[in-house]
């Protein structure tokens, strides 16, 4: 895959370069209709939104035609809310403008995109030329090396014709009464060797297996998806109880889930005793799409009676306060 945009956006698969070295920039779809494209930013704006005439379509209910702008100043980019029904949200936080920095999550309505900025350092044709002319010469130097051996492998080949054919019977013999021996060795230990043969197998099965469901949950991990990247690890242990990294990462993430969510409690209580309702209803939003499929944990419960409290503060009407996504329904 390689379009253009109108100019303002090139778009790859996640996984593909540019052939060009430089410097770029890039906003990666993470979900949604588009998972998996990447946007190179092209230009010095670029308009993400529902319409025909957005640079980066948005195939998300909640965006607007023109939903929000990407636009470069000085070595970075700066996004900003063109006046959306529904707003932009980064890092979990909702914005006017946001100057982007690496890694940045951008969500509009239930769509997110990942911010990044990389290097090419090595043009990819040149790259792709130089291993040509490499395996050319490879080619030649084996092919120089073949004519060379030719004569002294014959001379090998005529030797060993002739000591097979000056063996003596006695020593026929001996090799007779050594195979069978062997033979019967091997008979004896089948059984054995079968075992082993089978339990290397399987154990390959289950590094492979374990190699897989743990990448799973290192990116859900490196992407801050904590809750799909403990069910990744525990599936990976599954297959292998005792890897002592798959372990690692697991308490790893249940620490990072357990001090990002305590984080925002701390914040949205500091903001609420300070009597800015709204930043609090924010974070406390932030904890309840966290926990959307666990809506018994208590940390949830806490954080839905918060939003009912900051709603009779505000004089507001039970449910006015809606976050980013729904949640607990």
């Amino acid at each position: 895959m390689n379009k253009i945009m109108g100019g303002a956006v090139k778009i790859l698969k996640h996984y593909e370069m540019p052939k060009q070295k430089g410097e770029y920039f890039r906003l990666v779809c993470l979900n949604g209709k588009n998972k998996g494209l990447a946007y190179l930013l092209a230009e010095n704006r670029v308009v993400m939104g529902r319409g025909e005439k957005a640079h980066i379509k948005v195939h998300d209910l909640k965006s607007s035609r023109e939903h929000a702008e990407v636009v470069k100043v000085g070595a970075s980019y700066v996004i900003t809310d063109l006046g959306s029904q529904n707003g932009v949200v980064v890092n979990d936080l909702k914005i006017k403008q946001h100057s982007l920095g690496q890694d940045d999550k951008i969500i509009i309505g239930t769509t997110v995109y990942k911010f990044e900025r990389f290097e090419v350092t090595e043009d990819k044709e040149k790259k792709k030329t130089k291993k040509k002319e490499e395996k050319v010469f490879e080619d030649e130097t084996f092919e120089e090396k073949k004519s060379k051996l030719t004569p002294v492998l014959s001379g090998v080949a005529v030797l060993a014709l002739l000591v097979l054919f000056l063996d003596s019977p006695e020593k026929s013999k001996t090799e007779t009464k050594r195979s069978s021996a062997n033979y019967k060795v091997n008979e004896v230990s089948d059984p054995f060797i079968n075992t082993l043969k089978r339990k290397k197998a399987e154990d390959k099965r289950n590094k492979e297996k374990l190699n897989i469901y743990f990448q799973k949950g290192l990116r859900e991990f490196r992407e801050g998806n904590f809750f799909r990247a403990i069910a990744e690890f525990e599936h990976a242990l599954s297959w292998s109880p005792n890897d002592g990294l798959a372990q690692f990462y697991l308490r790893k993430t249940k620490e990072a889930l357990d001090n990002s969510i305590e984080e925002m409690f701390i914040k949205a209580k500091r903001d609420e005793e300070s009597l800015k309702y709204q930043n609090a209803a924010v974070s406390y939003c932030a904890i309840l799409r966290l926990l959307h499929r666990y809506p018994e944990d208590d940390r949830f419960v806490n954080a839905k009676e918060s939003i009912s409290r900051l709603e009779e503060k505000l004089g507001y009407e039970e449910g006015q306060i809606e976050c980013a996504e729904e949640v607990g329904k």
